[in-house]
């Protein structure tokens, strides 16, 4: 067992980073839970406007008793630098000025050269504000040519633009999402715990085993009566204990997070995690088999982690996705894994059911074995080929 006793040691000094980068990510990951787990709703934001009105009728008051109904008015100076200290200190966002002659020019069907404003240049809230004036100049000029008198057409303006179309952010928290055995918060942390994963893993294992498999490591193994395959094998042991105890670091966060309570469903979740623990590992291994230089890895890292938690639904829930990237996800391992945990927390429209369930699993499964099979012939080419 000479090389497991040297993974191990090597192991050891790659604790510290180890647990900064597990204590890092657990941080991270809770804070993406809370987040994500909230019920989340569009809202307007209400910005602080200045108006200047130089025609002073009941045309230009209309329109800003119509601003005033959704941002909040800030009484200004028709003074140039007066309204420029307004803007660049943040005591307004946006200044409008009316012109004279505003309602003369709609009741006349002219919609040019009715206001100026001053506003912080390509900012997002000139843009907000523009918008919103925009639209009930356009609004009230159709009215007006359409054969309504200036106050039948303000008031029906107001009134089309007072409809208002609730939006929501699409969220698995939603009221579909989640189950009283595995709540949504817990089904969140195992949707995130897919890139944390794989991110951990790819990070220290590689360098681990990037370390032992060094030339001069290497070439006095190959002088041992060690077969490849023996080594390979001893190396994946070595692995083993590695991810074991980083997975049941991960396992215990959940365990608080999920109450302290091993339901069904709960179960079924560990068991989800731990096959595409074992994915990822085997990712890891077959990096490191791979890759010129230790330097590299976390450049892998991010690439892979991000590229498949991106495709296959870890960030993006998967009935957002096209169908073109569902298609070619499905040859990843984190699509069957994310597919295996919406059914069990109902985040799909996929319902339950434990033969399903175990048929993902099962999927990611043979993932697995192919990684490892994979890792066992590569090492195989590079020990002939030395």
């Amino acid at each position: 067992m000479q090389v497991f006793n040297a993974f191990l040691k090597i192991s050891k000094k790659t604790i510290p980073m180890a647990l900064i980068y597990i204590g890092l990510f657990l941080v991270l990951l809770t804070f993406f839970v809370d987040s994500s787990a909230q019920n989340n709703t569009f809202e307007a934001e209400r910005l602080s406007v200045s108006v200047i009105d130089m025609d002073n009728t009941e045309e230009s008051k209309a329109l800003i008793n119509f601003i005033s109904q959704r941002h909040d008015l800030v009484e200004i100076e028709n003074d140039k630098d007066t309204i420029l200290d307004a803007l660049y200190y943040e005591r307004t966002d946006y200044v409008l000025n009316i012109q004279e002659g505003y309602a003369e020019k709609l009741s006349n069907g002219k919609t040019n050269e009715l206001f100026t404003n001053y506003k912080i240049p390509d900012s997002y809230t000139g843009v907000f504000v523009d918008n919103l004036v925009n639209q009930y100049v356009s609004t009230l000029s159709a009215y007006i040519a359409g054969g309504n008198n200036m106050s039948a057409a303000i008031t029906k303006t107001e009134t089309l633009l007072s409809e208002e179309t609730a939006v929501t952010v699409q969220s698995f928290s939603d009221n579909k999402s989640g189950t009283e055995d595995y709540p949504i918060k817990t089904a969140y942390y195992f949707q995130f715990m897919a890139y944390i994963i794989l991110s951990v893993l790819i990070t220290i294992l590689s360098s681990v085993i990037l370390k032992i498999n060094r030339k001069e490591i290497r070439s006095r193994t190959n002088c041992s009566c060690l077969t490849v395959t023996s080594q390979t094998a001893q190396i994946i042991l070595g692995s083993t204990v590695v991810v074991a105890v980083i997975w049941v670091i991960f396992i215990a966060a959940a365990l608080i997070m999920n109450g302290g309570a091993f339901t069904e469903k709960f179960l079924l979740a560990l068991l989800n995690s731990l096959v595409f623990t074992i994915i990822s590992a085997g990712i890891a291994i077959l990096i490191a088999a791979v890759a010129p230089k230790s330097n590299v890895v976390n450049v892998i890292s991010n690439i892979v982690a991000l590229g498949m938690s991106f495709l296959c639904g870890v960030f993006v829930d998967q009935s957002l996705l096209g169908e073109g990237v569902l298609s070619a996800s499905r040859f990843l391992p984190a699509y069957w894994y994310v597919r295996a945990n919406n059914m069990l927390s109902g985040m799909s429209d996929e319902v339950f059911s434990i033969n399903s369930f175990m048929s993902f699993v099962g999927i990611e499964a043979i993932f697995a074995a192919a990684l490892f099979a994979i890792i066992i012939l590569i090492n195989k080419v590079k020990h002939n080929a030395q």
